[in-house]
């Protein structure tokens, strides 16, 4: 048989399985080298905390002993949805048989894991990169969101996978004004003399600000589609990354006297929309009981007022079934999703 897969156990197996993209999508093309890099981060122990609690099986299908594809394979201890399974970081030149080849190879590693049902495209967890790109333009090199050639839907799909759920991007600019009737109930919120809206305050112990980001973020997105609680370790990652990056008024931590309430991170993208500068809108998140109170729009309403005018903000991935976060997207934009991000499952045979 002319194709074999191969599970990654060695370095120079790993840098095999990075290096594949450039056979998909050019050698040291601005989209392989921003592949190799999110991949590698993703897939690094000392730099991912999500591996602490992910079971990872990595595998290169070779056809006449040439890399032609990819797949990773994950379980996640901490998911809610059991006998689950992800498979991610899926690459692979435009043959059925050796997608149908690295399928089967993961398909048989997840059933050894106990799993009966297959998520994908994910990579890691549902935390991080999740969908196939199937409608819109591509993101700019060096974006956070996945890329991937067209075809690689007819492949997916071709092989049993059926749509599970989309994710949404829309583009907001900030050249509008921001609508009244978010201002209203921005307004509205600071009648509360308890409510405070500010930047993460890093002059105090780091630790502290990573709690409270930490409580927001378990507790109001437990019920979202795909979320896994985090662990302490992975939301001092997180908070780390957009330190560094961001411009830390756009970091906003919403309190009720003392109490967490909310979060607004809005950080910036490597490179221009429309010949704009970029950001993409990375969390909004506001903990149950303080919902209803207006506290979403302020914390908007201050992101808003630190962003150049005439930004570009990206907004995304939105599930297709979070209402509430859709109606408030649809208030400052009219205009429909930019990109639409497909996340598939199929049951394991």
């Amino acid at each position: 048989m002319s194709i074999r897969i191969v599970r990654v156990q060695r370095r120079s197996e790993f840098f095999t399985f990075l290096n594949l993209v450039d056979i998909i999508y050019g050698q040291n093309s601005p989209f392989a080298l921003a592949n190799k890099q999110k991949t590698s981060l993703l897939l690094h122990p000392g730099i991912n905390p999500a591996l602490s609690h992910v079971h990872l099986a990595l595998y290169i299908a070779y056809e006449h002993s040439k890399p032609a594809g990819r797949i990773a394979c994950a379980v996640d201890e901490f998911c809610r949805k059991k006998k689950t399974g992800f498979i991610g970081a899926f690459e692979a030149v435009p043959k059925e048989n050796i997608t149908r080849s690295l399928m089967e190879k993961a398909e048989e590693w997840l059933r050894k894991q106990k799993c009966e049902v297959v998520i994908g495209p994910v990579l890691v967890n549902t935390n991080q990169q999740v969908g196939l790109l199937v409608n819109g333009p591509p993101p700019f090199a060096g974006h956070p969101l996945p890329y991937n050639p067209p075809y690689y839907r007819e492949l997916l799909e071709g092989y049993g996978y059926q749509k599970l759920t989309d994710l949404l991007a829309y583009q907001w600019s900030t050249e509008t004004t921001l609508p009244e009737n978010i201002n209203r109930v921005a307004r509205r919120a600071t009648c509360h003399p308890e409510v405070t809206v500010q930047p993460l305050n890093f002059s105090t112990p780091f630790y502290e600000q990573v709690k409270a980001v930490h409580y927001i973020l378990n507790r109001s997105m437990e019920r979202n589609w795909g979320y896994i609680p985090l662990t302490i370790a992975e939301t001092r990652a997180i908070l780390t990354h957009f330190k560094s990056i961001a411009d830390p008024r756009l970091l906003l931590l919403a309190r009720i006297g003392h109490q967490p309430a909310g979060i607004c991170f809005c950080v910036p993208l490597p490179g221009k929309i429309e010949n704009k500068p970029a950001f993409r809108l990375a969390l909004l998140a506001v903990v149950p009981e303080f919902r209803q109170r207006g506290i979403d729009a302020l914390l908007l309403k201050n992101c808003y007022s630190v962003l150049p005018r005439g930004s570009q903000v990206e907004i995304s991935q939105i599930h297709e079934g979070n209402v509430a976060v859709l109606k408030m997207v649809q208030r400052v934009t009219t205009q429909p999703p930019v990109r639409r991000y497909r996340v598939y499952q199929k049951n394991i045979p």
